[in-house]
């Protein structure tokens, strides 16, 4: 009769996994699924609920002294409520599984899908994550919260006392002694007028002759630097110059016409040759100053050659006697190194073919030097 009063209590329940149990829902355990159905407030009006029975096998308050436990109390003997025979909770059992059974499934408490592995697939609330605190930043600065590194190195670790298991620091900017903390360290530094200056001092643009007003937003930026790569070298041919004439500008000087017979180039990323017909367009002044401005073709090796224009804008200036020598002796111009005269222009490449296409988002600085009939220029991407 026992095993058959288990296996009502089993068909009396559905099984699954749950990361989470509901409050109407119970771990699987045998004598704690019975008491349940003893006290389930759905199965009250049925007529073999657990209140008929209940009302039969729990035993009346009397004054006379407590009977000693027998088989029939077990559940008073395992603590999990009144007692009850077996007989009667077999009929409140068997009761109960009516009532389920014959409860339309509109009615009943749906389940929380599963997965294959048998888990719950109802997606359980995450907890939210603490926000991270921010550090302080000093009114009027953007100065960044400096690098581990430096945290160390603006503090002298020390022992106050040989007694103390922790180290002190003090602050190599103010003298301010604290306890040893990597993250209060680092706030500490953020709110050291010292170490603020230090850092706003080692600013390039604060090194300039003049600069912003204190509290301005530009005092505290640290940008980075531009660094300059090889990243290809032109071999330009030209032809003589031809001279068109003084500029009608209000400084004056001579201009002149230069074209290109041809050329090559290689660099970094490929290599090919300088398309014939480019030109440059110069102006030379009283101290023989030289602006400078061309365009040109250059063509790649590849199978279909991509065609690339390229505009360069810039300026010869030196010593008079060696920009002299440079304009009116080039014969003589294979003579002085390029070392005594700059040759600074900015070069722009411009192609329509998707293979370079990465080179219309560059900068470039070009370094040049004048040849008798040659001009060799290297360019520097700008990163």
């Amino acid at each position: 009769m026992g095993r058959a009063t288990d296996q009502d209590v089993h068909s009396a329940y559905v099984e699954y996994r749950a990361s989470r149990k509901p409050d109407t829902v119970s771990a699987k355990n045998t004598s704690r699924q019975k008491q349940h159905l003893l006290e389930c407030p759905g199965l009250r009006n049925h007529p073999s609920s657990h209140s008929q029975v209940q009302a039969q096998h729990t035993p009346t308050q009397a004054t006379s002294a407590p009977r000693p436990p027998s088989s029939s109390d077990a559940g008073d003997v395992s603590g999990y409520g009144p007692a009850f025979s077996l007989e009667g909770a077999a009929s409140a059992l068997n009761g109960a599984t009516a009532v389920l059974n014959g409860t339309p499934l509109s009615n009943r408490p749906s389940l929380p899908p599963a997965n294959a592995n048998g888990t719950s697939a109802t997606p359980q609330p995450r907890p939210m994550a603490k926000p991270k605190a921010t550090p302080k930043q000093t009114p009027g600065t953007n100065i960044p919260a400096p690098p581990l590194e430096d945290v160390h190195s603006a503090f002298v670790e020390f022992r106050a006392n040989e007694a103390d298991k922790c180290l002190s620091v003090q602050c190599i900017y103010c003298n301010q002694v604290r306890a040893k903390n990597t993250s209060r360290q680092r706030q500490h530094l953020l709110e050291c007028p010292t170490y603020l200056n230090v850092m706003k001092d080692s600013i390039p643009a604060n090194n300039l002759l003049h600069r912003f007003d204190e509290g301005d937003i530009a005092r505290s930026l640290s940008l980075p630097t531009p660094s300059l790569d090889l990243d290809f070298r032109m071999s330009i041919k030209l032809n003589p110059k031809v001279s068109v004439g003084s500029s009608t500008g209000s400084s004056g000087g001579q201009r002149n016409w230069i074209s290109f017979i041809g050329g090559q180039w290689a660099g970094r990323w490929g290599k090919g040759i300088v398309i014939p017909g480019g030109q440059d367009t110069q102006t030379t002044y009283k101290d023989f100053t030289t602006s400078s401005s061309s365009q040109f073709l250059i063509q790649t090796n590849d199978d279909p050659p991509a065609m690339i224009v390229v505009r360069t804008k810039g300026w010869w200036t030196g010593p008079r006697d060696v920009m002299e020598k440079l304009h009116n002796e080039p014969e003589e111009a294979d003579t002085v190194p390029a070392n005594q005269y700059k040759f600074r222009v900015n070069v722009d490449l411009e192609t329509g073919d998707e293979r370079y296409q990465f080179l219309s988002t560059r900068l470039w600085l070009g370094s040049g030097s004048r040849r008798a009939n040659e001009i060799v220029l290297d360019a520097y991407r700008v990163s």
